[in-house]
């Protein structure tokens, strides 16, 4: 149709002002629901260390639901490594917007994180009130209420590989992180946390238990690269 009919035809110019109009609302709706989608419900994330090896490689793409903030043993969840005062809901959703349309690429509203400070992946193998020790990178775990300890693997029911080497003879147990360490129980907001590599890995033997408000959320699935796909 020749577009100088718009010039002399109200209806016409009005019927394509309402497409427009239309168009553009699907549009912004489009941009809300998914925007509301990452913010509440799963995002996306890329590990990009080995701290979660074998299990979880450097380079993989996990989804993590930020409605699961209260894990079980076992479970994997993203986490701020210091405590880490939560951004309003407004905020929140204008930063999900931004991640969205940039892929992920700009964080608005969010301080330049000091090196080494930026959300992990790890292991949950202490809940509150559990009491925990490490012995030459064996966990032990006596849960709340409990009167025996028992490793790790006993006391939850997720299936994973935790890289736990014999270490040689004359390895230096203070070289990188922590060997052994004595008897902590967790407070009513603590978690203990490990990475799966248990001979290199950042984790609660250097920062300590983690508060609940740290936890960003629970990684449900790792998705790519395809030939590693699995439930977490």
């Amino acid at each position: 149709m020749d577009k100088s009919i718009y010039a002399i035809s109200y209806k016409l110019r009005r019927e394509l002002f309402n497409r427009i109009l239309s168009i553009t609302g699907l549009v912004i709706v489009f941009f809300l629901v998914v925007s509301l989608f990452l913010m509440f419900v799963i995002f996306p994330i890329q590990n990009k260390s080995d701290s979660m090896s074998p299990d979880i490689p450097a380079g993989s793409y996990e989804f993590v639901s930020p409605l699961l903030r209260n894990p079980d043993r076992g479970d994997v969840i993203l986490l701020h490594t210091y405590e880490h005062d939560r951004v309003s809901v407004v905020k929140r959703f204008l930063r999900s917007i931004a991640l969205f349309v940039s892929a992920r690429k700009w964080t608005p509203f969010e301080e330049q994180p000091v090196a080494g400070t930026r959300p992990v992946l790890r292991r949950v193998v202490g809940l509150p009130g559990d009491t925990i020790y490490i012995d030459r990178y064996v966990v032990f775990v006596k849960p709340a209420r409990e009167s025996h300890f028992l490793t790790e693997f006993e006391v939850t029911h997720a299936k994973y590989n935790a890289k736990i080497l014999v270490p040689p003879a004359n390895w230096d147990a203070d070289f990188g992180a922590k060997a052994s360490i004595s008897q902590i129980t967790l407070g009513d907001d603590e978690y203990f946390v490990l990475g799966d590599d248990r001979l290199s890995a950042a984790d609660s033997r250097v920062w300590g238990p983690v508060k609940q408000k740290q936890i960003i959320g629970k990684a449900l699935v790792l998705y790519f690269p395809f030939g590693k796909f699995k439930i977490l």
